[in-house]
């Protein structure tokens, strides 16, 4: 599958057309051995930020799989990485992926990093599963 395609998507989209790419991006993690995990994370990234822009959750059943990809490919010390993990977790609600960040070690991290972390916390915490709590 070639990632690039994702870079050429439109702002908005039907959810329905985003769930259909989900399902690709899904299926190229589960069939691909040598994944690049930034460029992955990049083309989930692009999707995620349209799947917020309908104003609806992602299918449950899509969610679980994109949290459960998400939570795999969490790196701590890489700042490039979580700083795009941690926008996928908030815009999609990925509550395990959220889940597995409250057990990092912060003091094997670097500070910009738990900086990021502990931001999220404070803004999502109780309201992860709802990327929209802050506008109702």
């Amino acid at each position: 599958m070639n990632l690039s395609i994702f870079e050429e998507l439109p702002d908005y989209m039907s959810k329905e057309k985003l769930e259909m790419y989900f399902n690709q991006v899904i299926d190229y993690y589960k069939s691909t051995d040598n994944v690049n995990i930034m460029k992955l994370s990049e083309v989930i990234y692009e999707l995620s930020d349209r799947q917020w822009r309908t104003y609806t959750c992602l299918d449950e059943e899509i969610r679980q799989k994109m949290d459960l990809i998400i939570k795999e490919i969490i790196d701590p010390y890489s700042y490039e990485l979580m700083d795009t993990l941690l926008s996928i977790i908030a815009l999609l609600g990925l509550k395990e992926s959220y889940q597995k960040l409250k057990e990092v070690d912060m003091t094997t991290i670097s500070a910009d990093v738990k900086k990021m972390i502990e931001e999220m916390f404070d803004e999502l915490d109780g309201s992860i599963s709802n990327p929209y709590s802050g506008l109702e």
